[in-house]
């Protein structure tokens, strides 16, 4: 599915090729003439002009969408030319028909083109400055198609009003929550209502169904042009090209930016990707006083691009992985950090085994023997309903992270975690201890 301009202008190359009486006759059979060698197809979507105010023509008519195999025209007059018989979404609400942006495309009705396909980067100015203000639609972000704008959502909340930064990060040890309770930040975000302790599951899928949250995870291989845009290689007919294609944090701004309300995009392991690369000049763009005031020209597309005041930016990074200082000085100037620490007082008592007094236990033995940054969360223990799922926790997940932190130094290791589930000399891993609560009595 793609987005096309079809101009039915009066002149095509010196030659007219629609005059009054095509165009009727045209509007009347829902019928567009392309050339043949255009690879419109169906579904497709295009809006309709009739050329612009320079050449006599009379603007931009309608958007519509192709139902129809393209066929090979009868007409003489359009000999080497395709039919396509499509429906209309909607006839344009502008009473000025005729385009005078300065923005110049081969899409736009002020350049003298018969038909142009749509970049995928450039859907966002599409939108902008064809969709919006002639036909009052939009692109749903989720299906790609023309919908119409919703009138009824909320004005965006104004800036004394702001309950949460922009820019945040949640940090902290392994199973500390982060990852789960960024659902709870978003949906407040977007609400722009109080944080609550625990995240409405629905409320933030229906937020994500509908564009307002977006997710992605950081790691080594992510760049630039995965966040922002690059040249994408596209395979077609077995001829390889290569398209600019925008990025998902580009996109989801694009999205969020002619849009009332607030929108969340959500980065998992923050701290995994390499910032400087993946953000690139947009480093600058996320501070709070330079959205919607301050733009750059992106390097691929070449357009003007700044970030939104309505898109918020959260975060999580995971201490064990990498320390926050070793963090990049601009990005930790342009972030709020929120700690986010093991709570034993989530945990119950499991089969005789009190397991905030478990977790308590060894995480002050971690953090006299390594550091607080690598204790363990409550997030390990806290679906935990019987000894044996306890007992697989430590087998599964606690002992060879113990293991990974101390270099298989089981010294170390039986410091933290006892006796019991420890021997030394030669080293082992008592499993068999596991299913006994006395074990757990450190």
């Amino acid at each position: 599915m793609a987005f096309w301009k079809v101009n039915h202008g009066p002149q095509h190359n010196n030659r007219i090729l629609f005059n009054v009486d095509d165009w009727k006759m045209l509007l009347d059979e829902k019928l567009i003439v392309v050339h043949e060698d255009i690879n419109i197809q169906r579904q497709d979507y295009f809006y309709l002009t009739h050329g612009n105010k320079s050449n006599n023509g009379q603007g931009i008519q309608l958007l519509g969408r192709i139902i129809g195999e393209p066929e090979l025209c009868t007409l003489e007059k359009w000999s080497g030319w395709q039919q396509c018989r499509y429906e209309v979404i909607k006839l344009t609400v502008c009473e000025d028909k005729f385009f005078h942006a300065d923005y110049r495309k081969g899409w736009t009705p002020n350049f003298q083109s018969t038909i142009f396909k749509v970049p995928e980067s450039q859907e966002s100015e599409f939108e902008r400055l064809i969709l919006r203000p002639y036909f009052n639609m939009k692109i749903d972000p989720m299906t790609n198609k023309p919908t119409d704008l919703d009138a009824t959502n909320e004005p965006p909340a104004s800036e004394d009003k702001k309950l949460f930064p922009r820019n945040q990060i949640l940090y902290g040890p392994p199973g500390t929550g982060k990852t789960f309770l960024t659902a709870a930040y978003a949906a407040a975000i977007c609400n722009n209502q109080p944080l609550k302790e625990f995240p409405d599951m629905n409320e933030y899928k229906k937020l994500r169904a509908d564009g307002r949250i977006k997710f992605v995870t950081f790691h080594q291989s992510y760049g630039y042009e995965d966040f922002i845009e690059g040249l994408k290689p596209v395979l077609t007919d077995g001829n390889l090209s290569y398209e600019i294609k925008a990025g998902v944090f580009k996109k989801f701004c694009d999205n969020a930016r002619y849009e009332s309300g607030n929108f969340v995009f959500i980065i998992d392991e923050i701290n995994r990707g390499n910032i400087s690369k993946i953000f690139g000049e947009l480093i600058t763009l996320i501070e709070d006083d330079k959205r919607d005031e301050l733009s750059v020209t992106l390097p691929y597309s070449q357009e003007e691009f700044t970030v939104p005041k309505n898109v918020y930016l959260l975060g999580t990074m995971n201490t064990a992985d990498r320390s926050i200082a070793l963090l990049d000085t601009a990005l930790r100037r342009r972030f709020n950090f929120v700690e986010m620490m093991p709570r034993p007082e989530l945990l119950q008592t499991v089969d005789g085994v009190n397991l905030q007094e478990v977790l308590k236990k060894i995480n002050t033995r971690i953090e006299i023997h390594y550091d607080r940054d690598h204790t363990i969360g409550h997030a390990y223990f806290i679906d935990c309903k019987t000894l044996a799922e306890i007992a697989e926790v430590f087998r599964n997940k606690i002992i060879p992270l113990l293991q990974e932190y101390f270099f298989e130094d089981y010294e170390l290791i039986q410091k933290v975690l006892g006796e019991k589930i420890v021997s030394l000399n030669p080293y082992r891993i008592n499993v068999e201890t596991l299913l006994d609560a006395e074990t757990y009595a450190l």
